[in-house]
């Protein structure tokens, strides 16, 4: 089943987000990072190392639930020196599972 998703992201003091459909948050997630690796806001050293962390992330499966709330989730990771932040919003009354 698709759910919309409302994805937030800080970054190097900039709030960037986009809403998109998926089948899950992890689906939502890997769907933003195409996107947000397509605008003009990484540099191209910033790029790969963003690219590596994504990988990483859908690898290990790292995208973790916040406790206590239903249908959001996080993930963080460094590129260098600054840290970006993804907050993944399932719009839905029910339950996602975040396969």
């Amino acid at each position: 089943m698709a759910h919309l998703f409302t994805i937030i992201c800080e970054y190097k003091g900039g709030t960037y987000s986009k809403q998109l459909v998926a089948g899950s948050p992890v689906q939502a997630f890997e769907q933003w990072t195409i996107i947000f690796k397509s605008e003009d806001i990484l540099s191209a050293t910033e790029k790969k190392k963003f690219g590596k962390e994504v990988e990483y992330v859908l690898t290990e499966g790292n995208i973790t639930a916040l406790e206590g709330l239903q249908n959001v989730w996080y993930e963080g990771f460094s590129l260098d020196d600054d840290l970006l932040e993804v907050i993944v919003v399932g719009m839905s009354g029910e339950v996602i599972v975040p396969v």
